[in-house]
Protein backbone atom coordinates (compact mmCIF):
# COMPACT_ATOMS: atom_id res chain seq x y z
CA UNK A 1 0.00 0.00 0.00
CA UNK A 2 2.59 2.79 0.92
CA UNK A 3 4.57 1.48 -2.12
CA UNK A 4 1.12 2.29 -4.39
CA UNK A 5 1.12 5.78 -3.05
CA UNK A 6 4.75 6.66 -3.33
CA UNK A 7 3.91 5.06 -6.74
CA UNK A 8 1.06 7.45 -7.12
CA UNK A 9 2.93 10.48 -5.83
CA UNK A 10 5.61 10.49 -8.36
CA UNK A 11 3.09 9.79 -11.23
CA UNK A 12 1.27 13.45 -9.93
CA UNK A 13 4.66 15.36 -9.98
CA UNK A 14 5.96 14.17 -13.08
CA UNK A 15 2.56 15.17 -14.74
CA UNK A 16 2.37 18.59 -12.94
CA UNK A 17 6.04 19.11 -14.46
CA UNK A 18 4.82 18.10 -18.12
CA UNK A 19 2.31 20.32 -18.47
CA UNK A 20 4.00 23.25 -18.62
CA UNK A 21 6.28 22.37 -21.05
CA UNK A 22 3.65 20.85 -23.24
CA UNK A 23 1.53 24.46 -23.18
CA UNK A 24 4.53 26.30 -24.14
CA UNK A 25 5.02 27.26 -20.78
CA UNK A 26 8.82 26.60 -19.49
CA UNK A 27 11.00 28.97 -19.35
CA UNK A 28 13.23 28.64 -22.49
CA UNK A 29 15.74 31.61 -21.74
CA UNK A 30 16.99 28.76 -18.77
CA UNK A 31 20.52 28.27 -19.59
CA UNK A 32 23.11 25.93 -17.51
CA UNK A 33 25.67 27.58 -15.41
CA UNK A 34 28.04 25.26 -17.43
CA UNK A 35 26.71 26.70 -20.25
CA UNK A 36 27.23 29.98 -19.61
CA UNK A 37 30.96 29.50 -18.23
CA UNK A 38 31.79 27.69 -21.67
CA UNK A 39 30.98 30.96 -23.16
CA UNK A 40 32.48 33.25 -21.38
CA UNK A 41 35.99 31.33 -21.23
CA UNK A 42 35.56 31.62 -25.23
CA UNK A 43 34.35 35.37 -25.29
CA UNK A 44 35.14 37.33 -22.42
CA UNK A 45 38.66 38.92 -23.21
CA UNK A 46 40.63 39.43 -19.92
CA UNK A 47 42.56 42.71 -20.81
CA UNK A 48 41.22 45.44 -23.22
CA UNK A 49 43.03 45.06 -26.63
CA UNK A 50 44.80 47.82 -28.30
CA UNK A 51 43.61 49.69 -31.59
CA UNK A 52 40.34 50.15 -30.29
CA UNK A 53 38.27 52.76 -32.63
CA UNK A 54 35.06 54.45 -32.16
CA UNK A 55 31.48 53.74 -33.98
CA UNK A 56 32.18 56.58 -36.31
CA UNK A 57 35.60 55.91 -36.69
CA UNK A 58 34.20 52.37 -38.00
CA UNK A 59 31.51 53.16 -39.90
CA UNK A 60 34.13 56.45 -41.80
CA UNK A 61 37.07 53.63 -42.39
CA UNK A 62 34.51 51.24 -44.37
CA UNK A 63 32.79 53.43 -46.04
CA UNK A 64 36.19 55.56 -46.93
CA UNK A 65 37.50 52.70 -48.29
CA UNK A 66 34.71 51.61 -50.56
CA UNK A 67 34.66 55.07 -51.66
CA UNK A 68 38.27 55.61 -52.15
CA UNK A 69 37.51 52.13 -54.69
CA UNK A 70 34.97 53.78 -56.54
CA UNK A 71 36.48 56.99 -57.46
CA UNK A 72 39.36 55.48 -58.08
CA UNK A 73 38.15 53.98 -60.76
CA UNK A 74 35.74 56.48 -61.96
CA UNK A 75 39.25 58.36 -62.80
CA UNK A 76 41.05 55.32 -64.50
CA UNK A 77 38.00 55.43 -66.62
CA UNK A 78 38.17 59.04 -67.39
CA UNK A 79 41.70 59.07 -68.19
CA UNK A 80 41.53 56.44 -70.78
CA UNK A 81 39.18 58.68 -72.66
CA UNK A 82 42.51 60.86 -73.82
CA UNK A 83 40.30 63.31 -76.08
CA UNK A 84 42.00 66.98 -76.57
CA UNK A 85 38.89 69.37 -75.25
CA UNK A 86 38.63 72.88 -77.46
CA UNK A 87 38.32 75.95 -76.20
CA UNK A 88 34.39 75.99 -77.07
CA UNK A 89 34.08 72.68 -74.72
CA UNK A 90 36.42 74.38 -72.25
CA UNK A 91 33.75 77.06 -71.49
CA UNK A 92 30.79 74.58 -71.01
CA UNK A 93 33.25 72.34 -68.72
CA UNK A 94 34.02 75.79 -66.78
CA UNK A 95 30.73 76.90 -66.62
CA UNK A 96 29.82 73.08 -65.32
CA UNK A 97 32.01 73.27 -62.60
CA UNK A 98 31.14 76.87 -61.35
CA UNK A 99 27.17 75.52 -61.46
CA UNK A 100 28.54 72.49 -59.31
CA UNK A 101 30.57 75.13 -57.30
CA UNK A 102 26.90 77.11 -57.06
CA UNK A 103 25.42 74.01 -55.72
CA UNK A 104 28.33 72.70 -53.10
CA UNK A 105 27.80 76.31 -51.21
CA UNK A 106 24.16 75.59 -50.86
CA UNK A 107 23.02 77.84 -53.66
CA UNK A 108 20.18 77.26 -55.94
CA UNK A 109 20.05 75.70 -59.67
CA UNK A 110 19.33 78.22 -61.87
CA UNK A 111 17.60 75.31 -63.50
CA UNK A 112 15.17 74.22 -60.74
CA UNK A 113 14.16 77.34 -59.58
CA UNK A 114 10.86 78.15 -58.34
CA UNK A 115 9.51 81.73 -56.90
CA UNK A 116 9.55 81.57 -52.72
CA UNK A 117 8.71 85.33 -52.39
CA UNK A 118 6.13 86.01 -50.56
CA UNK A 119 5.03 82.75 -48.94
CA UNK A 120 6.29 83.81 -45.77
CA UNK A 121 8.64 81.17 -44.52
CA UNK A 122 9.87 81.26 -40.89
CA UNK A 123 13.47 80.30 -40.10
CA UNK A 124 12.41 77.17 -38.55
CA UNK A 125 11.12 75.86 -42.19
CA UNK A 126 14.56 76.78 -43.60
CA UNK A 127 16.21 75.18 -40.89
CA UNK A 128 13.99 72.08 -41.56
CA UNK A 129 14.68 72.54 -45.42
CA UNK A 130 18.30 72.43 -44.90
CA UNK A 131 18.49 69.12 -43.11
CA UNK A 132 16.53 67.36 -45.10
CA UNK A 133 18.84 68.45 -47.71
CA UNK A 134 21.80 67.09 -45.91
CA UNK A 135 20.09 64.09 -45.88
CA UNK A 136 19.13 63.65 -49.28
CA UNK A 137 23.28 64.70 -50.19
CA UNK A 138 24.19 61.74 -47.27
CA UNK A 139 21.83 59.59 -48.76
CA UNK A 140 23.12 59.93 -52.35
CA UNK A 141 27.08 59.54 -51.55
CA UNK A 142 25.95 56.67 -49.70
CA UNK A 143 24.43 55.14 -53.18
CA UNK A 144 27.81 55.65 -54.56
CA UNK A 145 29.34 53.04 -52.04
CA UNK A 146 29.44 49.71 -52.70
CA UNK A 147 26.84 48.15 -50.01
CA UNK A 148 27.62 46.00 -48.61
CA UNK A 149 30.85 46.60 -47.42
CA UNK A 150 33.34 44.12 -47.16
CA UNK A 151 34.07 43.11 -43.70
CA UNK A 152 36.59 44.00 -41.91
CA UNK A 153 38.72 43.11 -38.52
CA UNK A 154 38.14 45.80 -36.03
CA UNK A 155 38.66 46.63 -32.09
CA UNK A 156 35.28 49.07 -31.59
CA UNK A 157 34.77 51.06 -28.15
CA UNK A 158 30.77 51.85 -27.59
CA UNK A 159 28.23 52.39 -24.91
CA UNK A 160 25.40 49.91 -24.44
CA UNK A 161 22.41 51.76 -25.56
CA UNK A 162 22.35 55.53 -24.31
CA UNK A 163 20.82 57.21 -27.22
CA UNK A 164 17.39 57.03 -28.68
CA UNK A 165 16.03 53.75 -29.97
CA UNK A 166 15.57 54.68 -33.84
CA UNK A 167 13.71 50.97 -34.27
CA UNK A 168 11.03 51.22 -31.58
CA UNK A 169 8.49 49.15 -33.71
CA UNK A 170 11.42 46.07 -34.37
CA UNK A 171 13.63 46.63 -31.31
CA UNK A 172 11.21 46.59 -27.88
CA UNK A 173 13.94 45.80 -25.71
CA UNK A 174 16.76 48.31 -27.14
CA UNK A 175 19.56 48.25 -26.51
CA UNK A 176 19.47 44.62 -26.18
CA UNK A 177 17.14 41.85 -27.58
CA UNK A 178 15.77 38.98 -25.60
CA UNK A 179 17.40 35.99 -24.79
CA UNK A 180 19.87 36.59 -27.64
CA UNK A 181 23.04 37.37 -27.44
CA UNK A 182 23.27 40.58 -29.51
CA UNK A 183 22.72 44.67 -28.37
CA UNK A 184 23.44 47.39 -29.84
CA UNK A 185 26.49 50.04 -29.13
CA UNK A 186 26.59 53.85 -29.42
CA UNK A 187 29.59 55.46 -30.33
CA UNK A 188 30.92 57.20 -26.88
CA UNK A 189 31.44 60.82 -28.20
CA UNK A 190 27.60 60.54 -29.35
CA UNK A 191 26.74 59.79 -26.55
CA UNK A 192 28.52 62.18 -24.52
CA UNK A 193 27.86 65.17 -26.12
CA UNK A 194 23.48 64.18 -25.95
CA UNK A 195 24.56 63.84 -22.00
CA UNK A 196 26.82 67.37 -22.26
CA UNK A 197 23.45 68.93 -24.10
CA UNK A 198 21.23 68.42 -20.78
CA UNK A 199 18.68 66.75 -22.38
CA UNK A 200 17.44 63.98 -20.04
CA UNK A 201 14.43 62.48 -19.18
CA UNK A 202 12.97 59.49 -16.82
CA UNK A 203 13.46 56.18 -18.24
CA UNK A 204 10.15 54.81 -20.71
CA UNK A 205 8.70 58.90 -20.76
CA UNK A 206 7.90 59.73 -24.15
CA UNK A 207 10.01 62.40 -25.48
CA UNK A 208 9.04 64.33 -28.98
CA UNK A 209 12.25 66.12 -29.62
CA UNK A 210 14.09 62.64 -28.75
CA UNK A 211 11.45 61.01 -31.23
CA UNK A 212 11.81 63.74 -34.03
CA UNK A 213 15.05 62.83 -34.07
CA UNK A 214 15.59 59.19 -33.76
CA UNK A 215 16.52 57.95 -37.28
CA UNK A 216 19.53 60.34 -37.23
CA UNK A 217 20.91 58.13 -34.54
CA UNK A 218 21.00 55.22 -36.41
CA UNK A 219 24.35 55.88 -38.26
CA UNK A 220 26.01 56.39 -34.16
CA UNK A 221 25.03 52.81 -33.34
CA UNK A 222 26.21 49.22 -34.43
CA UNK A 223 24.64 46.08 -33.90
CA UNK A 224 27.15 43.72 -32.03
CA UNK A 225 25.66 39.68 -32.46
CA UNK A 226 27.62 37.20 -31.20
CA UNK A 227 27.64 33.84 -33.32
CA UNK A 228 28.05 30.43 -33.35
CA UNK A 229 30.27 28.20 -35.66
CA UNK A 230 27.36 27.64 -38.03
CA UNK A 231 26.88 31.87 -37.86
CA UNK A 232 23.81 32.06 -36.16
CA UNK A 233 23.26 34.24 -33.11
CA UNK A 234 23.60 33.09 -29.51
CA UNK A 235 20.39 32.54 -28.08
CA UNK A 236 21.61 33.86 -24.74
CA UNK A 237 20.89 36.94 -23.20
CA UNK A 238 23.55 39.39 -23.16
CA UNK A 239 22.59 40.46 -19.83
CA UNK A 240 22.78 37.11 -18.32
CA UNK A 241 25.90 36.11 -20.49
CA UNK A 242 28.25 39.13 -19.50
CA UNK A 243 26.36 40.41 -16.64
CA UNK A 244 26.28 43.90 -18.78
CA UNK A 245 23.60 46.93 -18.71
CA UNK A 246 22.21 50.10 -20.31
CA UNK A 247 25.09 52.71 -20.82
CA UNK A 248 28.13 50.05 -19.94
CA UNK A 249 30.96 50.56 -21.88
CA UNK A 250 32.41 47.34 -23.55
CA UNK A 251 35.25 47.17 -26.00
CA UNK A 252 34.45 44.35 -28.76
CA UNK A 253 36.49 42.84 -31.34
CA UNK A 254 35.39 41.36 -34.27
CA UNK A 255 34.75 41.71 -37.93
CA UNK A 256 32.34 44.76 -39.06
CA UNK A 257 30.96 45.97 -42.02
CA UNK A 258 27.97 48.58 -43.29
CA UNK A 259 24.66 46.49 -44.57
CA UNK A 260 22.80 46.96 -47.53
CA UNK A 261 20.59 49.34 -45.30
CA UNK A 262 23.45 51.45 -44.62
CA UNK A 263 23.72 49.96 -40.46
CA UNK A 264 27.23 48.96 -39.36
CA UNK A 265 26.92 45.38 -37.82
CA UNK A 266 29.40 43.52 -36.17
CA UNK A 267 29.77 39.69 -35.89
CA UNK A 268 31.71 39.78 -32.26
CA UNK A 269 34.28 37.18 -31.40
CA UNK A 270 35.56 39.07 -27.82
CA UNK A 271 34.31 41.58 -25.33
CA UNK A 272 36.12 43.44 -22.18
CA UNK A 273 33.86 45.21 -20.25
CA UNK A 274 35.45 48.75 -18.66
CA UNK A 275 34.16 47.89 -14.61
Amino acid sequence: LVMCRIYALVACLSAVLLVPSLCGCSDSSYVSPEVLAQHRQLILMPEEPDGVQGVLDVREELLGHEEEHIHGHEDHEHDELGHDIDDHEEEDHEESNDTHEHLEHGEEDPHDHHEHEGLGHDVNAHEEDDHEAEHDDHEHNLSKVALPTKAVEVVVVGRIGGLTNPWKSTQPDFPFEKNKAKFFLADPGAVAGAEASGHSHAPGEECPICAAHAKDTTEMLAVVQFVDKKGNVLPIDCRKLFDVKVKDTVVVRGKARVTAGGILSLDATGIYVRR
